[in-house]
């Protein structure tokens, strides 16, 4: 017990690693998503609730997941150290937690160059409904909700409430399985 506690005391710091799959991971999820914002907006109206880009959304989401197994290949590979899967979990979840304020501080820069987006997105989004097969009551509620949802959707609150435990979880789930794979496995003392 005494020989892992003096395991983890002496293995190296794994923000450096936490920091570089943070910020390479931010960017790229604030990068397509920006580029998925712009495909909707840009598309005309199909009166369906599902489109395509609602599905490439949620491929960005499990994109932004691999940067715990990013960090955790980067700290194994930096610094050839053994190390547990709770180690690895806390690597994906400090990984996590740096993805969802980079994006955040990159989305809030962006409505500083385009302060219209969210407004151009609840636009069409209305226009996609109104094109729909539903009722006109059914319409406006869906519209009603939707415009209240797209406008929160960029306060720091609700992009916290969500990706908090969002890119927290799923880092935390692949820096375990980036522990499991690529940690210097400790040799049997026989």
């Amino acid at each position: 017990m005494e020989e892992s506690q003096q395991t983890s005391n002496t293995n190296p710091s794994y923000w450096e690693s936490v920091g570089i799959a943070g910020l390479i991971f931010g960017i790229l999820v604030f990068v397509l998503g920006l580029i998925i914002t712009y495909i909707t907006i840009n598309s005309e109206p199909t009166g369906s609730m599902f489109s395509p880009m609602q599905f490439v959304g949620v491929l960005v989401c499990l994109i932004g997941a691999f940067g715990g197994m990013l960090a955790t290949w980067h700290y194994a590979r930096e610094y050839d150290v053994a190390f547990t899967l709770g180690t690895g979990a806390l690597i994906g979840l400090f990984t996590g937690i740096a993805v969802t304020l980079i994006n955040i501080l990159l989305s809030q820069g962006w409505h500083l160059i385009d302060p219209k987006m969210t407004q151009h997105l609840i636009n069409h989004t209305v226009a996609n409904i109104k094109a729909s097969d539903m009722g006109d009551q059914q319409k406006q509620q869906t519209i009603d909700m939707m415009a209240k949802s797209l406008k929160n959707r960029n306060s720091i609150g609700t992009q916290l409430l969500w990706g908090l435990p969002m890119y927290g979880v799923l880092n935390l789930l692949t820096g375990m399985i980036g522990a499991k794979i690529f940690s210097k496995k400790e040799e049997d003392n026989f």
